[in-house]
C-alpha cells in the first residue's frame, strides 16, 4: 500500500475519532447546536475522505501514479509563485502592524499565504505550454 493513502487512512481515522469525542463531549455539556453541527461536518468529512480514497484504490488497481511530470512542475511552479506573493502580503501585514494586534497578523499572514498557493495552483493548472 502506498504511504500517501496510508498517512490519509490513519489520519482521516484520528480526526473522525477526535470529532466524535468532542461532538459527545457536547452533548453531554447540553450544548446540543454545536454537538449538531459537529456532527454535520464529520458526516460531510466522512463523505469527502471516501470519495478520495474510493478515487485512489480504483488508480491504483488500474496502476496509474499518482503524481506525473506536469503535476510536479505545477506544485512548483505554484508553490514559487506563491512564496513571491505571500513576501508583499507579509510586507503589508507589518507596515500596518500598528493597526492590529499580533494574533490578527498572524492569522491575516496564514490566511494570505494559503490563498495565494490555491490561486496560483489554479492559474498554473489552467496555463497552457507548461509542459
Amino acid at each position: 500500500m502506498n504511504i500517501k493513502i496510508l498517512l490519509l487512512v490513519v489520519t482521516s481515522l484520528g480526526v473522525v475519532f477526535g470529532m466524535l469525542y468532542q461532538a459527545v463531549s457536547l452533548f453531554r455539556n447540553n450544548d446540543s447546536l454545536s454537538a449538531s453541527l459537529l456532527l454535520i461536518g464529520l458526516v460531510s468529512f466522512i463523505g469527502l475522505i471516501s470519495i478520495i480514497l474510493k478515487r485512489l484504490f480504483s488508480e491504483l488497481k488500474q496502476g496509474i501514479t499518482f503524481e506525473d511530470e506536469r503535476s510536479k512542475k505545477i506544485k512548483l511552479h505554484s508553490a514559487g509563485t506563491a512564496y513571491f506573493y505571500s513576501l508583499f502580503i507579509w510586507i503589508a501585514l507589518l507596515a500596518f502592524q500598528k493597526y492590529f494586534n499580533k494574533d490578527d497578523i498572524l492569522l491575516l499572514g496564514l490566511i494570505g499565504m494559503v490563498s495565494t498557493l490555491f490561486i496560483s495552483w489554479v492559474f498554473t493548472k489552467n496555463k497552457k505550454g507548461l509542459e
